[in-house]
């Protein structure tokens, strides 16, 4: 059975210290840690000795979060994790993180260092100590947490931490975020119509009508594409990180999908695929190298960020208000829900992760929604 006792030390920057001592067999064994206050101590004297009592005792680590971090992600790439979603830990924590809280104990950290770490990155944790968003902060919160719960479970320290900071939420972080930007169907009518001639139009044409991310668009193959049937299956995404591709299996299960195409956009397509076809045939090659569906002018894959260039560009060139490649998918999503189609249908096309996440995304755009629940709710009256 564990006891201790709270006392202070002068002269420190932590004088409060926390001492518990407990016999193993013939040994006395003991740990210390200090405390900027007297209640920090005596809540964490009280929390080792219940520890004991539970017999999830941690046993006293000089770990730092840093050196946990690195071994961390080691681990996370052994399990078979994505490599952009790898890169995303290391990125974020590395520019955020580590930076702040990485000299740290792990078994020292306070849900009050968290808190103070997130306002920080609130008031000037951006490019040239510009802000950063809530959703941003939020994201930080989360990956730290992640890290914490494994380092919980491998009893490296008696409780996440993460679990008691006050972080941004995604809820306040999508209320705060400024409106998406999307185009009216008109608009994107005309853009549609002004790159029809141009290399990128077949790819910006299915982006628009399908609401398929970058990624998914460059890995596109074309034994994905069925245009006998009018689809297409979302099986693989591309990344570019440190100048090599990866393709992978998209990310989530609903991620991989398969979307049905319009006339218009299959017709699009099939035009592209014979012009592909001579292109190639010009340049002495039988099939399209690796057979995406689009590539460069020698057949090679595209990068994602030419992609976003290119797209850039062309809407400089249209005279249409500035969107981003993204930006296509919000705003198919917004026409599809404006035009009345099924919510889940809309989350399925999209490749969401639920039909609330849709709802929560792009509810706000839905037409008429209130005036007509406030005309079915006086019809049942007045029936």
């Amino acid at each position: 059975m564990a006891n201790g006792t709270v006392y202070r030390r002068d002269d420190r920057k932590k004088p409060w210290v926390a001492h518990v001592s407990w016999r193993e067999g013939e040994r006395r064994r003991q740990t210390k840690r200090a405390f900027e206050t007297k209640k920090q101590a005596k809540d964490a004297l009280a929390e080792m000795v219940d520890a004991h009592r539970r017999q999830d005792f941690v046993a006293p680590s000089a770990v730092r979060l840093r050196d946990f971090a690195e071994t961390w992600l080691d681990t996370l790439e052994t399990q078979g994790r994505k490599v952009a979603t790898l890169h995303g830990y290391r990125s974020t924590l590395g520019r955020y993180v580590l930076p702040s809280l990485g000299s740290h104990k792990l078994q020292d950290l306070r849900p009050t260092d968290l808190d103070e770490l997130y306002a920080r990155l609130l008031k000037c944790g951006g490019v040239d100590g510009r802000p950063l968003s809530m959703s941003t902060v939020h994201h930080v919160h989360t990956q730290l947490g992640k890290l914490l719960h494994d380092a919980e479970r491998k009893g490296l320290v008696m409780r996440n931490v993460a679990r008691l900071a006050d972080a941004p939420s995604m809820a306040a972080a999508r209320d705060r975020a400024p409106d998406r930007a999307v185009w009216t169907p008109s608009e994107l009518s005309r853009f549609l119509d002004f790159t029809a001639a141009y290399r990128a139009g077949p790819m910006i044409h299915l982006a628009a009508m399908t609401g398929m991310r970058r990624g998914e668009i460059v890995g596109l193959r074309w034994g994905a594409v069925d245009l006998a049937r009018s689809t297409v299956r979302v099986v693989a995404a591309a990344t570019f990180l440190d100048g090599a591709e990866t393709i992978d299996v998209p990310k989530t299960k609903r991620s991989r999908r398969t979307i049905n195409l319009d006339r218009r956009t299959t017709a699009v397509l099939k035009l592209h695929r014979a012009t592909q076809r001579e292109e190639l045939f010009e340049l002495g090659i039988t099939a399209p190298v690796d057979d995406r569906v689009f590539t460069n002018e020698v057949g090679e894959p595209l990068r994602p960020n030419s992609v976003g260039q290119a797209f850039r560009r062309l809407v400089d060139s249209s005279g249409l208000p500035k969107i981003r490649f993204h930006d296509l998918r919000h705003t198919h999503a917004s026409h599809l829900i404006a035009a009345g189609v099924n919510a889940r249908v809309v989350s399925e096309r999209l490749g969401h992760s639920s039909v609330s996440f849709t709802l929560d995304t792009y509810g706000h755009v839905m037409p008429g929604q209130q005036s007509e629940a406030a005309e079915a709710a006086a019809a049942l009256l007045l029936s």
